[in-house]
């Protein structure tokens, strides 16, 4: 019986992971940040094959972001299990800021405009304890170009 219960949790397991697409590509973003209003940003999500298991539901992408107005680049990992992404960035480059970096969590949703055209989006949500002092959170909004 023991075996049974077991091998029916794996079964359902390997069966509610589904097959991982790839995400990579860079995306244009519009985010609305807590403390400092909205911005337009670019987003590159790059699979890193040697860190995925696509083929079981999971991926590792490097990140690069770019906040149109903000004088540094973001830089992250993302992990992966089919749609949702969690995500690390923080502030990088001559001019980063110490304080500007977070985690994230996102959902890519796979739709069709109305010219049935496919798509891509990702609709995040994100977190930085100590940024300017204090606590902040913002979400975003992207599309892949």
């Amino acid at each position: 019986m023991r075996k049974f219960i077991l091998t029916t949790v794996l079964a359902l397991g390997v069966a509610n992971c589904a097959l991982a697409a790839d995400f990579s590509g860079k995306y244009q973003c519009h985010l609305t940040d807590h403390t400092d209003g909205p911005f337009d940003a670019t987003l590159v999500l790059k699979l890193n094959p040697k860190a995925s298991f696509l083929t079981a539901g999971y991926a590792s992408y490097d990140i690069a972001f770019h906040v149109a107005g903000i004088p540094y680049e973001y830089t992250g990992i993302a992990a992966a299990r089919g749609n949702d992404l969690a995500l690390y960035f923080e502030s990088t480059g001559e001019k980063k800021n110490p304080d500007d970096r977070g985690v994230g969590i996102a959902s890519v949703i796979l739709d069709q405009d109305k010219s049935g055209k496919n798509g891509v989006s990702i609709h995040k949500f994100y977190y930085e304890n100590s940024y300017k002092g204090k606590s902040n959170y913002g979400f975003e909004e992207c599309t892949k170009a």
